[in-house]
This record gives structure tokens, C-alpha cells and sequence, in this order.
């Protein structure tokens, strides 16, 4: 898929998730659900903001790195795990809220999207062992450049939680640990790319 259709598949998402948040608004869909779809929406513009921003060195980079057969083996391990946890995300919000069962039952019920998010990793993983040493070497900073930052912002976080000068919910701060290091990957495998091309 070419870059072009890649920013043209990205704003039909934004279409797509606005105008569903839009009318789950006035149809009275939960506060839950439309903001899922605005923040999804959101994401989108700031994914065709950034590439449309980017260099042109990091986009040659994206499309090299996209074109290669280990990204393509990624992804195609990739895309069904990430629609696996999204409707398992779903099935079980929906299931732990609606139905009263068994504490044991119920723990493996709220685990379930973890489930998923192991197949990416293993994913990950193989992918690691397929490229080549150069891509490797970019994708371990950015990892270590992810597992750093993520730490150092969770750390500080507890201390300001013990100090009472914030009050983040235990669930909310651990569910976030994930989308974070995602993120700050991210940014560590532009830099690192950055640092070695």
C-alpha cells in the first residue's frame, strides 16, 4: 500500500469514526462508546497530521520498511490479534457489566484482552529474529527507549500518589502501561532511525 493510500485510508477512518460518534451522540449511545470513537477519530488526525509532517527520510524509511517481507509476516500476525482484543475488549465490558457470576469465572472474563495483546508480542518477537541487524538494533533502542521512559513516568507517578498531590485509580494507571510503551516506542524508533541513517 502506498503512502498515499495509506493517508487516504486514514481519513476515511476519521470520517467514519467521527460520524459514528457523532450519531451516537444524538441517538444517546453511551458516554463510553461515543468517546472511544472520538478518540479514535482524534488519533487518526494526529496520524495524517504526523505524516503529513514527517520527513521525507523517515517516510523513505516507512516505506522500505513496510515493502520488506518480515514487516509483512508482522503485520499479517499483527492485524488479527489487534481485532481479536478489540472484540474481546468489547464482549467482556459487555458481559462483566450485564451479568452477575462466579469470582473465578469473572477474573477469567476480565483477563480475556490480555490474551490477544500476547499473540502481538510473540508477533513482535518473531519479527525481531527475521530482520536485519541494522533494523534490529533500531528496534531494541526504541524498545529500551520505551521500557526507560515508561518506568521513569510511572515512578514518579507513585510518588506524587503517595504524596497525595494526585489520585489516579490503580486500574486506570495499569491499563495505561501498554498504549504508553506502544507510544514511547514510537518515538524511540524515530530517533533511533533518525540516529542511524
Amino acid at each position: 500500500m502506498s503512502f498515499q493510500n495509506r493517508l487516504r485510508l486514514a481519513c476515511a477512518g476519521i470520517v467514519v469514526s467521527f460520524g459514528l460518534a457523532l450519531y451516537g451522540n444524538h441517538a444517546g449511545w453511551p458516554d463510553s462508546r461515543v468517546g472511544f470513537l472520538t478518540g479514535m477519530g482524534a488519533g487518526l488526525v494526529a496520524l495524517v497530521a504526523f505524516l503529513y509532517l514527517a520527513p521525507r527520510w523517515w517516510r523513505d524509511h516507512c516505506e522500505e520498511e513496510y515493502s520488506s517481507r518480515a514487516s509483512r509476516d508482522y503485520r499479517r500476525r499483527l492485524w488479527p490479534a489487534m481485532l481479536l482484543y478489540v472484540a474481546i475488549v468489547f464482549a467482556s465490558t459487555w458481559l462483566l457489566k450485564h451479568y452477575q457470576m462466579a469470582m473465578p469465572l469473572r477474573a477469567v472474563i476480565a483477563i480475556a484482552p490480555a490474551l490477544p495483546i500476547s499473540f502481538v508480542m510473540f508477533a513482535f518477537l518473531r519479527y525481531l529474529r527475521t530482520v536485519d541487524e541494522m533494523q534490529r538494533r533500531i528496534e531494541m533502542e526504541a524498545v529500551g527507549v520505551a521500557a526507560l521512559v515508561v518506568s521513569q513516568v510511572y515512578l514518579a507517578g507513585g510518588f506524587l500518589q503517595l504524596g497525595k498531590i494526585i489520585d489516579v485509580p490503580s486500574g486506570v494507571a495499569m491499563i495505561w502501561v501498554f498504549p504508553l510503551m506502544c507510544f514511547t516506542y514510537a518515538i524511540g524508533k524515530f530517533l533511533a532511525t533518525r540516529r542511524y541513517r
